[in-house]
């Protein structure tokens, strides 16, 4: 039987992994949109950058529709178009994970698991029922395997980023030279 202690420990690893798990997307969400907005500068991308959405889906579809056309970022669809197709992949994850409430279940022999459940408008939409849910279990493990892999793709495209906005003249100073060294 999991103890007091246990149960804490589990819950704050778990919580810990869905953190990093909604962070790392995040940051492609945020570069996904500077992209968008820097791409204001290429007439030919004129159509898709008047806007930054607030949807991931949308920054996506529009980054896409960018990559069709050619301009400036021809050279980068190679290396951005499957970097799109993981992070959309991954995007009914990262909702439910980030916007889905949270239960700690376990059994009296130490198995235990997250159970996330979220209102889907989606799911409400096909069924005709405004209150269908998801609902998804994930156990210490699966989160520890998505976090993994979401900071991996995260590490990706920060890099891939990076060579974006040296190639385009983007790149300011170094990022680091802004932070005074810390005395020891």
């Amino acid at each position: 039987m999991l103890d007091a202690d246990a149960v804490i420990e589990r819950l704050e690893r778990g919580t810990a992994h869905r953190g990093w798990i909604a962070n790392s997307y995040a940051q492609i969400e945020f570069l996904l949109g500077d992209l968008i907005d820097r791409c204001r500068a290429f007439p030919q991308y004129a159509a898709h950058t008047t806007t930054i959405s607030h949807s991931a889906a949308r920054r996506a579809y529009k980054v896409r529709k960018i990559l069709a056309i050619d301009g400036p970022l021809t050279q980068f669809a190679g290396a951005l178009l499957p970097m799109l197709d993981e992070f959309e992949e991954r995007d009914q994850m990262r909702n439910l994970l980030a916007h889905g409430f949270c239960e700690f279940h376990h059994t009296p022999d130490g198995d235990a698991g997250f159970v996330f459940r979220k209102f889907d408008r989606t799911l409400a939409e096909e069924t005709g029922d405004p209150g269908a849910k998801v609902e998804q279990v994930f156990r210490l493990i699966d989160l520890e395997y998505h976090k993994e892999q979401m900071v991996h793709q995260a590490q990706g495209a920060l890099e891939l980023f990076h060579r974006i906005h040296f190639a385009l003249g983007w790149a300011g100073e170094d990022p680091a030279s802004m932070f005074e060294p810390v005395a020891e």
